[in-house]
């Protein structure tokens, strides 16, 4: 497990979980880009493809452009992506949200039939980024494609907080999570079959709010992430997790299992505003433990850790090199 923070000199750097349970790299060496701007949000989407492993780091510059980072086990540096020449200008703001998501199990989008037909199956990446308080742009990319490609224009949402998003699962409808100017996360999904029966509740190849899914009372700049469970920070500072029933417009949250996330002592509350990362990894007892990661003091990078199926939640401090 790879974990990627901006290190207080401003560096974006990475360190790992290794198989003897110890953090390690997080120095100098392990710098990925030096021109992010303070507390840019960054985003990881990893994949591999015909034997290639490839890992891309989404941030935004000191001069508030989006920038891609790529790495791959061929090449063994890290250099600039095809998204860093589009120029694409962010909303000027400390904190503000940007998300890079997987996009798996495609079965076709008529979002980019301007400029040629995706084949089915093809597999990408969708990245939404600010360009004011209240929208966000969607761009998509699509492996065998050379570049970027404007999709949608998000409005009427709350650009200081984060979007979340799903689709990696096994169906061909995939899901975006964001907040709105009351404060209310909203669950967008988009079912991309184009031999799915069109209703008026089940549109085909357009974006639909799942009505019952809405989660009230989040902190207004809250991060939103979604491995296994979809977590929010909440108004008090609380980050909590949901389990989610994907399912088109029946998408709902299951209110039986709902958590906190936090110690021995209790839910710890994060830092308001910090920034969240949520995955969950198989452990050597053949189970799997839910790893979050976010701040509680401002110069920490604290994680806690649980097994997936429930039990009490356990937390450390990463050790960050001083330089």
């Amino acid at each position: 497990m790879t974990v990627y923070f901006q290190h207080w000199t401003g560096d974006l750097r990475w360190m790992y979980l290794s198989p003897e349970g110890k953090w390690v790299g997080g120095t100098k060496s392990e710098t990925i880009a030096g021109n992010a701007k303070n507390s840019t949000p960054i985003s990881a989407v990893a994949y591999m493809v015909n034997a290639t492993a490839v890992w891309h780091i989404f941030y935004i510059s000191k001069d508030g452009y989006v920038k891609e980072r790529m790495y791959s086990n061929t090449t063994s540096i890290w250099q600039d992506g095809p998204l860093s020449d589009l120029n694409l200008k962010t909303y000027n703001k400390p904190n503000v949200g940007l998300q890079a998501c997987w996009y798996g199990n495609y079965y076709g989008d008529n979002e980019i039939s301007k400029t040629g037909t995706v084949p089915y199956n093809t597999p990408g990446m969708h990245l939404w980024y600010p360009t004011d308080d209240s929208t966000f742009e969607q761009y998509g990319w699509y492996l065998g494609k050379d570049q970027w490609q404007e999709q949608k224009k998000w409005t009427g949402m709350n650009a200081h907080a984060g979007v979340g998003c799903y689709s990696w699962g096994p169906t061909n409808t995939t899901y975006a999570m964001m907040v709105n100017k009351h404060n209310t996360v909203e669950v967008w999904w988009k079912d991309t079959d184009k031999n799915a029966k069109i209703t008026d509740e089940h549109p085909v190849n357009s974006w639909a709010n799942a009505s019952r899914a809405g989660i009230p009372n989040v902190y207004p700049s809250t991060s939103l992430g979604y491995t296994s469970y979809f977590y929010t920070q909440m108004q008090d500072g609380s980050v909590m997790g949901r389990n989610m029933t994907w399912a088109a417009e029946n998408t709902t949250v299951d209110a039986r299992q709902t958590f906190t996330v936090g110690d021995a002592k209790g839910t710890v509350l994060g830092l308001k505003g910090t920034h969240l990362s949520v995955t969950s990894v198989e452990n050597k007892s053949g189970g799997t433990n839910l790893y979050v990661f976010y701040q509680t003091k401002g110069d920490d990078l604290t994680v806690f850790t649980r097994d997936i199926t429930g039990g009490q939640w356990t937390s450390s401090e990463l050790l960050i090199p001083s330089s």
